[in-house]
């Protein structure tokens, strides 16, 4: 069995933890092809990692979603080992480390292949962004105070202009996220649909709408061309301006998150969402 592995430099700064992994790797006779501790949103050649049979990160939640981003290419089953805080994608904790590497080397493992959010970003008509997101896709307001209206319409039918703090489009797998904090429902992480949450919006009606994983949605910035607000996707940031129209649907694309024989998605959700770590 042949390992990758990448170490969040700001929770594993010395590597000690990154080479405690890999001795323990080596001593039970599988090899570890490449390791690398790394920053978020820095850059990595995924050129050394192509010929793995399993990718492990080592941080928390921002990591996995990094090298998701950097790897998807690849196809290769990624699962995260948690040295964060919470860890609800990094289903391992750091204690039971040996444990998960016994359950691969073993292919004691399912793989559970999550849906990816396609998004083009559209200034004046030309294509300034193309992104893949797992997590979501998301507009927000740029200054504290301010408020930034967002239009939404869905396979060509307009549904509302959201006036407030932002809109976040969902995969099953990001529902955990951002979406759950903004007061939208929780989803199996392999259900066949997206979800659309407005964020704060000045309105009695705010509910998320749950689609069809077909459908196509496109967010339209309501404001002035001067405007600034932020677009960001699994957590990188990035400026939009008034005007800007966003186009999402589901990716080609899809991440193959391995996953323990025994681990559920249910009691992870019960212990690290609901009562963060209690029995």
């Amino acid at each position: 069995m042949r390992f990758s592995l990448y170490a969040n430099v700001n929770k594993d700064a010395n590597g000690l933890f990154l080479a405690q992994v890999c001795k323990y790797i080596e001593s039970i006779g599988s090899e570890v092809i490449h390791s690398e501790i790394v920053s978020k949103g820095g850059k990595t050649d995924i050129s050394k990692v192509m010929h793995s049979d399993v990718i492990i990160t080592l941080g928390g939640d921002g990591t996995l979603l990094d090298i998701a981003q950097k790897t998807k290419s690849l196809s290769i089953p990624l699962v995260g080992i948690n040295i964060g805080s919470l860890g609800f994608l990094t289903q391992i904790e750091k204690n039971n480390y040996e444990e998960l590497i016994k359950s691969i080397t073993l292919k004691q493992y399912t793989i559970s292949k999550r849906a990816m959010l396609s998004a083009k970003v559209y200034r004046n008509d030309k294509l300034i962004y193309d992104i893949d997101a797992l997590n979501d896709v998301v507009i927000t307001r740029k200054v504290t105070g301010d408020t930034v209206a967002v239009s939404v319409d869905i396979n060509g039918s307009y549904i509302d202009t959201y006036d407030g703090d932002g809109v976040i489009i969902s995969t099953p797998t990001g529902s955990t996220g951002y979406q759950m904090s903004a007061g939208g429902p929780v989803s199996d992480p392999e259900a066949d649909i997206m979800l659309m949450t407005p964020i704060c919006p000045h309105m009695m009606h705010k509910q998320t709408y749950i689609l069809k994983d077909d459908s196509n949605i496109v967010l339209t910035v309501e404001e002035d061309e001067s405007f600034d607000c932020c677009f960001s996707y699994d957590g990188i940031a990035s400026s939009l301006k008034g005007r800007d129209v966003i186009k999402v649907k589901k990716s080609n694309s899809f991440i193959p998150l391995l996953k323990i024989q025994g681990n559920s998605f249910y009691e992870n959700l019960r212990n690290k969402i609901y009562y963060r770590g209690a029995k």
